[in-house]
């Protein structure tokens, strides 16, 4: 192998190591080497790397499970979002098909008009029940079907022609009442069958009989028989009546809706910061939970957080208290129709724990809710539209706004590096330049672990504050002018040798806010940490 191929190589493997400074960083065509002169570069490869800006935001964004909020004043949040619970109106109401069935005769005068080949008109009327779900099912006044079709199956024994009018007095659509006429020819042989299938979308149904009941509503059946039959009508002669509402959706249900139990399984909000934290004390001055409730129900609606917990792994849940129970929730009346009325608590450093939750390092929050419809009991002023809907949202905020003390992060990271390539090289180093622009002291070291996670070596030495907080003022907690610092890590002969046996990485961070972790500080959306990196690789010679 050429000397190019494997101080390239090198380099390559150098650079993967670079990235455990947690940098993220952009290579720049036009990166300077002023801040790198500390000391001789003339070896055989010198070569600037890496120029790397970083703002909060370039830190947080890769924490995918929440985000930075950056306010007016620049001033910076961390929000994780999640949703507690959220139902739509098809979750508890779910109509299924309906059957219609009915069956008549003529009576003695009616036959004798009949029989003397007149034509007969003879009314029925049938009151259906309507089936508005199973146990526990809505008491439906009205309903408007958003969409539903009606099939209708005629069997006659009369050997008359006739045809039937079907109508149901309480549908309308657009204040016109559903009526159907239906045809009944007769050709000779029995019996006289007629189909039809109508499209009901669109009709309300008044389903309270003039007021005096729910869940039914009448159809009226109008039969002519007309003509002339060798054979007269007996009593025995009947018309049979079959059919369906099928594939019902509906746009509006208006009624009681009953007391219908909605009860969520746990579920959790991870919060990423805190994800490799495993020492140290961090306190926030003003930590967040906000909820908000959401409906479009216009239900009365009971909601109970039966759980809300923090939680670490290895460690106990820690309960979150001051969560009002129930929880507020407004619902629209029958003068808000259609809108979402919401309402929110927030639970903050004056009317709960969530400081103390925090200083335990919270991966993640687990919590449960209940909740159920009409907890006062039966009424018929509810109405739910297809699009209702009742949800509750958290948010978890965090104002980075606060103090940490010696606060420990850990990560481990495969490794792995071609052995020839390291006996191709005597020496390797790299020069780092900070410019520190966050209130934060930053203790970083990297151990050579072997598979057993034995350490074999560290890549910092001795350790030491490789990042050093920047100047604050105590009175505003805002930064002044940052600070600066070069760090050369030594790779020699025994140090690379060591990397053949390394197969993982080991990383700590160890950080507490300026003057040692006891004065508050606050995070700006304009803080900045410049890093430079220069590779310095001494190639063997030859023999």
């Amino acid at each position: 192998m050429n000397n190019r191929k494997i101080r390239i190589k090198i380099t390559s493997y150098i650079l993967g190591i670079i990235l455990i400074f947690g940098i993220g960083a952009c290579v720049k065509d036009n990166f300077q080497l002023d801040k790198l002169a500390k000391a001789e570069w003339n070896p055989n490869l010198a070569v600037p790397l890496v120029y790397s800006s970083l703002t909060i935001q370039d830190i947080i964004n890769k924490d995918k499970s929440g985000l930075i909020n950056v306010g007016n004043n620049q001033f910076c949040s961390l929000i994780y979002k999640g949703n507690l619970f959220s139902t739509t109106a098809s979750d508890f109401i779910k109509i299924p098909d309906q059957q219609i069935s009915y069956s008549a005769s003529l009576d003695a005068s009616q036959i004798i008009i009949l029989a003397n080949n007149a034509t007969v008109t003879a009314s029925y009327s049938q009151t259906v029940n309507f089936v508005s779900g199973a146990s526990n099912a809505p008491k439906v006044d009205s309903i408007k079907f958003k969409a539903a079709s009606m099939s209708i199956s005629i069997n006659s024994d009369f050997r008359y022609t006739g045809q039937i009018l079907l109508t149901i007095p309480t549908a309308k659509k657009n204040g016109v009442v559903f009526s159907k006429l239906i045809s009944l020819p007769y050709s000779g042989t029995l019996p006289v069958i007629a189909t039809a299938t109508f499209d009901i979308s669109g009709y309300t149904f008044d389903m309270t009989i003039g007021g005096t009941t729910y869940n039914q509503f009448a159809i009226n059946y109008d039969l002519t028989l007309m003509g002339s039959s060798t054979v007269p009508p007996t009593s025995l002669n009947k018309i049979s009546i079959t059919g369906a509402i099928n594939n019902v959706k509906f746009d509006k249900v208006f009624g009681d809706i009953g007391q219908q139990s909605l009860t969520l399984n746990k579920d959790t909000i991870k919060v990423g910061v805190f994800k490799n934290s495993i020492a140290g004390a961090i306190s926030l001055v003003d930590p967040k939970v906000k909820v908000t409730i959401t409906n479009s129900y216009g239900v009365p609606i009971n909601a109970v957080l039966d759980q809300f917990d923090a939680y670490t792994p290895g460690s106990p849940a820690y309960a979150v208290t001051g969560s009002p129970n129930p929880l507020p929730i407004f619902s629209p009346n029958f003068n808000q129709v259609g809108q979402s009325l919401e309402s929110s608590f927030i639970l903050n450093n004056t009317n709960s724990n969530i400081v103390d939750v925090i200083k335990n390092f919270p991966r993640s929050f687990i919590y449960k809710l209940n909740s159920q419809t009409n907890p006062a009991g039966p009424t018929h002023a509810n109405f739910v539209l297809d699009s209702s809907r009742f949800k509750v949202d958290m948010e978890v905020q965090l104002p980075l706004w606060g103090t940490a003390k010696n606060f420990v992060l850990v990560d481990t990271v495969s490794f792995k590096m071609d052995s020839t390539v390291i006996d191709e090289a005597e020496s390797v180093l790299l020069r780092t330049y900070n410019s520190n622009g966050f209130p934060i002291d930053l203790e970083i070291q990297v151990y050579f672990v072997d598979s057993t996670y034995k350490k074999l070596d560290s890549l910092v030495t001795p350790n030491q504050l490789i990042l050093q907080s920047a100047l604050v003022n105590t009175t505003t907690a805002q930064v002044i002018s940052p600070t600066e610092k070069v760090y050369d890590a030594v790779f020699d002969s025994t140090k690379l040798q060591h990397l053949k046996k390394t197969k993982y990485l080991l990383i700590t961070a160890k950080a507490s806010t300026t003057s040692g972790g006891t004065k508050n500080i606050k995070i700006y959306s304009y803080y900045k940490l410049d890093v430079k990196l220069g590779l310095q690789i001494k190639v063997k010679k030859k023999i």
